[in-house]
């Protein structure tokens, strides 16, 4: 009888626990075998940290595919180039004793 009554409370707490979990967690966390409410927290821990991993996984595939490095490479080196073409036009065009002191002026 003593057993019953710890059971019932158990349950229930477990109940309880089950009820306050993500629906991810606890959709997975349902089709494990358990025996009591420390092996269902061992469970979700160890479903919680697989999510977590999934998550920090699909962020990477998606960031490292998103902008292959290759093309950013590629498109950063003519985005360089284009800026020097855009300067040498400038330079050429200016006089160049101009721009240069004269040792008169020191």
């Amino acid at each position: 009888m003593m057993r019953d009554s710890i059971r019932g409370e158990e349950t229930t707490t477990i109940a309880r626990f089950l009820n306050s979990l993500n629906l991810e967690i606890r959709d997975t966390v349902e089709l494990l075998p358990y025996r009591d409410l420390n092996d269902l927290i061992q469970l979700c821990i160890k479903v919680e940290q697989q999510n977590l991993r999934k998550e920090s996984s699909r962020k990477e595939s998606s960031y490292s595919n998103s902008y292959p490095k290759k093309k950013y490479i590629r498109e950063r080196e003519d985005s360089l180039s284009k800026d020097k073409s855009k300067e040498t036009p400038k330079t050429v065009g200016k006089d160049v004793s101009t721009s240069q002191p004269r040792s008169i002026d020191i």
